[in-house]
Parts: structure tokens; sequence; C-alpha cells
């Protein structure tokens, strides 16, 4: 394969970042929905200039985008009840985002190294005998972690060589999304629309996930026992049970500053660790659900991820890159660097946007 292959992989994830059907790119580029049909499925494998140029302006990706080697794949094996709750354009869209950002951190990688002493682990339950919440006390062991509230999660699993980037998905029925890729460090994409308590749960979930389920195994199974990972992670048993003693509601806000997971999540963990009946746990998430009415108070910030930023800075200021030899390198406009990866502010940020 040539550098001026096109790749019909690279169409697809395009269009698809857009949220556009193939109908709606061939009416934006003046191209028939044959010739964009026929792209995607290898049918015509090198299209003229002029219909390059044109899909290349209606979908906003330079030309190079489309002549990557690189091929597309895709989601997790878990995640699988919740990605058929979402419909067809977001769901494409999340994952078109998920690989674009995932070539930019290959070819950003190939130029910076990094050691970790204590890389995130991969732990088979089953052949362990372990439980979800073992797993969770020993990695606070293993990291060194203090006893009580976990300070940050994005740092955690940063220093452990992972790769947090924030995305906006368009929806709320998805919060994050992580796997591996041969020749990547671990990487979590998480939802930027949602509030700091939540995130911090939400990855703490994913961490989980990267931990223990590097083999398919039923998506039910797997999402309680991530789920029940993340709640030992952020509120270890032996550390928080004497403040969800007698929990009541009015005194749940100075909890949940402390530990800083939500309201929500201290009720039910109260309960999952018997220090509440079911009947005592059903009247405090009705009152929750009346006092809240899905709005809690004293929000937690949103936890920054830092990595991606430090390799974005090596590139432009340790090897001189300028923004248009880092949108040439990404395949990638000069102005999508710019709002993307640097922003306005001196030194590089990352922010990720549609």
């Amino acid at each position: 394969m040539d550098d001026r292959t096109f790749n019909p992989d690279m169409l697809r994830l395009a269009r698809e970042a857009r949220e556009l059907t193939q109908s709606d790119l061939a009416k934006r580029a003046d191209v028939t929905q044959a010739l964009i049909s026929k792209l995607e499925h290898g049918l015509i494998t090198q299209p003229g200039d002029e219909a390059i140029e044109r899909i290349a302006t209606a979908t906003r990706f330079p030309v190079e985008f489309f002549f990557q080697r690189e091929r597309a794949v895709g989601f997790p094996h878990f995640h699988y009840r919740k990605r058929a709750r979402l419909a067809a354009k977001p769901l494409a869209r999340i994952n078109a985002v998920m690989n674009i950002r995932r070539l930019h951190v290959a070819k950003l990688l190939a130029s910076f190294d990094w050691e970790v002493a204590k890389p995130i682990p991969q732990i088979d339950l089953d052949e362990n005998g372990l439980t979800p919440e073992k797993i969770a006390e020993r990695v606070r062991e293993y990291w060194m972690v203090p006893r009580g509230p976990l300070a940050n999660v994005v740092d955690l699993i940063e220093q452990a060589g992972g790769v947090v980037i924030v995305a906006r998905f368009g929806t709320d029925l998805m919060d994050g999304l992580s796997f591996r890729s041969e020749g990547l460090p671990p990487m979590f994409f998480m939802n930027m629309d949602m509030p700091g308590d939540r995130f911090r749960f939400s990855l703490a979930h994913e961490l989980g996930h990267m931990i223990m389920h590097h083999h398919p195994d039923d998506d039910a199974k797997m999402e309680e026992e991530a789920h029940r990972f993340a709640a030992e992670l952020l509120m270890p048993a032996a550390d928080i049970r004497s403040y969800l003693v007698g929990a009541k509601l009015s005194h749940m806000g100075r909890v949940k500053s402390f530990w800083k997971v939500s309201i929500k999540a201290l009720i039910r963990r109260a309960f999952d660790l018997a220090l509440m009946t079911p009947s005592q746990y059903k009247s405090l998430s009705i009152q929750y659900s009346k006092v809240f009415k899905g709005v809690e108070p004293l929000p937690i910030p949103v936890e920054k991820p830092w990595r991606l930023a430090r390799v974005v800075q090596h590139h432009l200021e340790t090897l001189g890159y300028s923004v248009d030899e880092l949108a040439k390198l990404l395949a990638f406009r000069p102005e999508d660097v710019q709002t993307v990866y640097i922003g306005s502010r001196p030194g590089p940020r990352l922010v990720i946007s549609n």
C-alpha cells in the first residue's frame, strides 16, 4: 500500500465524526451517494482528485486524512448493553472520535517516551479467585494510595501510563469507554458533559474494566464487577464505614465534599455495606429524588487530564513543531489542532470537542 492509496475506513470515520449519512455527505460534497457507497466498500479504490477535494471540504478534514494507512477498530467487548441503548448516529460518532484520537495518540507517542514504574495491571478474577473489592484493595496498595478518599482518579491513571481523553459524546447514556490497543497505553475516553463526582466514579469504573476484563464475559456481570471495583477504590469499606453509620440526607453533603463522590453513590454504598435495611434504603432514595431532583449540591470539580497535553507540549517546545507541522503529522486541520490540543491559553491544554 503506497502513500496515496485511498483508505475507505478514513472516509467512514470522517463522515461519522460529523454525524453525516452517506446521502448527507453526497449532497454537501456535490457527488453521488453511489460514489460515497462504493468508496466506503472499497469498490472504487482511487477516486479522482476533484472528488477527494470535495469530500475533504464537506467533512472538514484535510485530503491527507483519507490516505492514512491505519484501520479503524471497534468498541471494546464490554458496555454492550449501554451501546444497545444508543441510536446509530451518536454511537457511530463516538466510535469515529475514539478512532481519530487513537490515531493521534499513536503518532504523537512515536516521538515521546516515558517510563512507568507501576503500570496498570491485568488481573483475572476467576484465575486468582479474587473479588472486585479485593482487587481494588490490592490496586490501592500496589500504587501506594493513602487511606481515605482518592485524591485524583485522573492522576492515578495517567501516572500509571494511561491516557485520559475527554470528549463530547452528545448523549448522557454513555459515560466512558476504555480499551487497550497493541503498541499503545491503556486509553480512557470520557464524556465531558457530566458532573465531577460522576466523572470520577465512571473513570474508576473504566479502570476496573481495564484491570479485570481482558477476556469477553457476560456484559451484565462485567458491569457489576466494574461498579463494585469503583465503589471500593473510591470508598474503601474499612475507611468509609464510620462516615455512613446512621446516614441522613442532611449530613451527606459534608461526606460528599470529603470523599468526592455523589450523595447518591454514598447512599448506595451504605446499603451495600449493610449499614441500612432495604426499607431504609428505599426511603432515603425517595427522599433524595424529591429533594435534589437530579441536581446535587456542592459540585465536585471535573478532573483534568494532563498526559496528552504534555506530549503535545513536547512536540511544540522541545521538538520545535509549528501548529501547521503538527496538523500535518496528525492529518488534522491546523485550526482543529489549535482548538483540540492547544487552546487559547499560554501552553497547550487538551480540549476535545465535536
